[in-house]
């Protein structure tokens, strides 16, 4: 269970506790996530102002919650305070009475944060790269876990395939090359993905369409070279139909 927290000051909230997609229809889906989950709100690209969005996905509501780890979200007072924001985000759609979330959170840990902890924690071989990952989901999982508990039915939508772009020319922060990162992001998957079946979490993921078989991630993918493009919606919508997400559809 999550603790209750003080409200965030007014100039982190304006900054990265952001309510957006769908703000007129009734909810169909509730996604909270980092920047990753504003496709769900119908984004392209990163935009610098996140409330209005022109196209938004019928019925979807957002809350982005800023640079937000898989591995911090179950530890209070984090640098992002995801914890804190999360508790503040379930308040409508507990008020609403709604169950479903999906949880968007993952790709920031796999380009940078999962290498970082192993590093200072265990060594620079790719085996300690995935003991690193294993503390990571073993996090992320105790956090899904904890929305069961508060009456939730946590949905993850695992990482994408990580940007191109080498970390000198990349304004997001990477550590390894392009197909290390993927490569930890497909074990991360794999890692997750079992966890989440042991737990009856549903997971979804387009991570493999993403890439080719030398795991370098395809150019087509994103239209700033970091987030999902809308070209994958359809993608992303048969496999919510097919684990029960939406009975209809959500334009």
């Amino acid at each position: 269970m999550l603790p209750p927290v003080p409200p965030l000051p007014a100039e982190d909230l304006g900054k990265l506790f952001i309510r957006t997609g769908d703000l007129h229809n009734p909810p169909s889906l509730f996604v909270l996530g980092d920047s990753h989950a504003l496709f769900f709100a119908g984004m392209e690209r990163m935009e610098p102002t996140h409330s209005i969005v022109p196209h938004a996905h019928a019925g979807v509501r957002v809350y982005y919650l800023g640079p937000g780890l898989a591995g911090s979200l179950i530890k209070p007072h984090s640098r992002n305070r995801t914890a804190e924001k999360i508790t503040m985000a379930l308040e409508e759609p507990r008020r609403l009475g709604s169950k479903t979330l999906l949880l968007v959170f993952g790709e920031i840990d796999c380009r940078y944060h999962i290498r970082y902890i192993a590093e200072k924690m265990f060594g620079v071989e790719p085996h300690h790269w995935l003991e690193a990952a294993r503390l990571t989901v073993k996090r992320y999982v105790a956090f899904l876990l904890s929305l069961k508990l508060q009456g939730f039915n946590p949905v993850v939508w695992a990482p994408i395939a990580s940007t191109p772009r080498c970390a000198e020319a990349n304004p997001w922060i990477t550590l390894g090359t392009t197909q290390e990162r993927n490569w930890l992001t497909r074990h991360v998957i794999a890692l997750l993905q079992a966890e989440c079946q042991h737990y009856q979490i549903p997971l979804l993921s387009v991570f493999e369409f993403l890439v080719d078989s030398a795991l370098n991630t395809k150019p087509e993918f994103s239209s700033d070279g970091t987030h999902l493009s809308q070209r994958y919606w359809g993608l992303w919508l048969e496999q919510a139909r097919q684990c029960g997400l939406f009975a209809g559809g959500t334009g």
